[in-house]
């Protein structure tokens, strides 16, 4: 059985330009292009498209992406 990493809750606007977060919806990985467009780096993207998020999606990011951490 597979297990998922742990991973503190943000939301999409809370992220930086650049950092890679999980999408629980799509239980994909992304990276976040600008201020509403992330593309996704796990499965089948290759982050070459865009996908738009609202700024109160719910996000994970890993505990070593969080400063002061």
């Amino acid at each position: 059985m597979a297990t998922e990493p742990r991973l503190l809750r943000v939301k999409f606007r809370d992220i930086t330009v650049g950092q890679t977060f999980y999408d629980p919806v799509s239980a994909e990985y992304f990276v976040k292009r600008s201020e509403s467009l992330a593309a996704m780096i796990s499965g089948i993207g290759d982050g070459s498209r865009n996908d738009v998020f609202d700024e109160d999606d719910v996000v994970g990011i890993g505990a070593d992406q969080v400063e002061g951490t």
